[in-house]
């Protein structure tokens, strides 16, 4: 692999990894709305705040079921980016103990079938149903009926978005394999074992 295209491919990698670096600060704010939702439900406490008038998201106020949905909101966002940075770290699922006695060679050649073949038509049919899914929750101006939040067509809409990261990744993993079965190169894959 040229110089060049090996910057592209690490710029590449870079940038699509970035929402799941950005989105694993989440984890913050998930913590805290869990612990004020136990506090709230100790207390009996159903809303929190309320205002004048409609905040895009939250609505009217806050009450405990807006910060139910907040939470599986930012852990579907932690999943659905941080799986995209896992995939580049490779510390997604594989089965390892069938890798390990792979020569490097056909290891690069089962990881392209992969990208190419599985993961990449399935990013395709969630990008194409996920984003008629995201339309109608937005046209249709979906929300909790519950008090919580607003605007649920935000999170079905990371839905194909991160799945577009995702094919982006498998198609730059695919390029990058590509250029090493070309050269005779090829990365060696961490094996991760727990204790």
């Amino acid at each position: 692999m040229g110089p060049d295209m090996s910057r592209i491919l690490s710029f590449a990698r870079a940038l699509l990894s970035l929402p799941g670096k950005i989105v694993a600060w989440l984890i913050i704010p998930l913590i805290l709305s869990i612990v004020l939702s136990v506090i709230a439900a100790r207390f009996g406490w159903s809303t929190l705040l309320d205002w004048d008038g409609s905040i895009p998201l939250f609505g009217e106020a806050l009450t405990v079921n807006s910060l139910v949905d907040l939470q599986w909101y930012i852990f579907s966002l932690i999943v659905l980016f941080g799986g995209v940075w896992a995939y580049f770290d490779e510390r997604h699922v594989t089965v390892d103990f069938i890798a390990l006695s792979l020569k490097p060679r056909t290891r690069a050649y089962i990881t392209l079938f992969g990208d190419l073949f599985l993961l990449l038509p399935l990013c395709i049919l969630v990008i194409r149903y996920g984003s008629d899914f995201a339309a109608i929750a937005w046209r249709t101006g979906e929300g909790s009926n519950q008090g919580g939040l607003a605007a649920h067509w935000l999170i079905k809409g990371a839905l194909p978005t991160a799945f577009g990261l995702l094919g982006l990744a498998a198609l730059t993993n695919a390029l990058r394999t590509l250029c090493e079965l070309r050269k005779g190169t090829f990365h060696e894959t961490e094996i991760h074992h727990d204790s």
